[in-house]
């Protein structure tokens, strides 16, 4: 059988399988989104099923030729990160974006660092408030929407063939990016409409991953989930995350 050489990851989701097992969803950097059988590990809850938890860093060994991996040895690889309140739902939302958009089998190096770095900042927060989580939500959406090729430049609008303007008004489009248009005074922005110095103020925050950035930037972090909002609905489609479901179910909030 097989061997691929040991690989570090993350558990997205996991799944009973026949009358012992699990399907696991794997995040790994080599092979970004990949899936297995771990077998037993329903019946063995005292080590392994112990081990098979979310937001833990895990080494683990594949084995197969099949899409369909099996689960070989497995190790921790550092301590499970705790989250709380509404972090926890933070980082389920996370593991259904990576589980429902990475293809399966490719490799996702920054990805797989993009969402380290997720878990490490929510793992700081106390989950008391939902704004805690704008700032590593929004740039860990960006970040895997570029990864994906799904964002248009922040700072470039090639239709004008010339960098954001901060006192121009850009327009969202699938075909061209951000294209510039004119707004007449006293006209509301179309939900595809964004000020260019919001787009320059992202691009700094993604390209900088300065937190201090963020600091009284609430107009950035908005448009970041206005602009992460539209990007991602054509890439999930109408078939709703389960995840933002939950956690309108236990907090009340969007």
């Amino acid at each position: 059988m097989q061997q691929l050489p040991p690989q570090p990851a993350y558990i997205l989701h996991s799944r009973p399988f026949r009358d012992s097992s699990l399907i696991l969803e794997l995040l790994t950097p080599d092979y970004g989104r990949i899936a297995c059988i771990a077998k037993g590990a329903r019946r063995d809850k005292q080590r392994r099923q112990r081990a098979l938890q979310p937001f833990a860093p895990l080494l683990v060994t594949l084995l197969g030729r099949h899409d369909l991996k099996t689960l070989g040895p497995l190790e921790n690889a550092g301590q499970p990160l705790w989250l709380k309140g509404r972090a926890v739902y933070g980082g389920l939302y996370a593991n259904e974006l990576l589980v429902r958009l990475l293809p399966e089998g490719e490799s996702q190096v920054a990805v797989f660092a993009a969402y380290q770095q997720l878990l490490a900042q929510l793992a700081t927060l106390g989950g008391e408030q939902s704004g805690e989580l704008e700032l590593p939500l929004r740039r860990f959406e960006l970040g895997l929407l570029q990864a994906l090729g799904s964002c248009p430049e922040l700072n470039f609008s090639p239709l004008a063939n010339a960098p954001i303007g901060a006192d121009a008004i850009y327009r969202l489009t699938p075909e061209e990016g951000f294209a510039p248009v004119m707004v007449p005074p006293g006209s509301s922005l179309r939900a595809t409409d964004f000020p260019g110095a919001q787009l320059l103020g992202l691009a700094a925050l993604m390209e900088s991953g300065d937190d201090e950035l963020a600091v009284g930037m609430a107009e950035i972090l908005s448009a970041a989930k206005r602009l992460a909002r539209q990007l991602l609905a054509p890439l999930l489609g109408h078939r709703p995350l389960k995840s933002r479901e939950l956690f309108r179910q236990v907090y009340g909030a969007p």
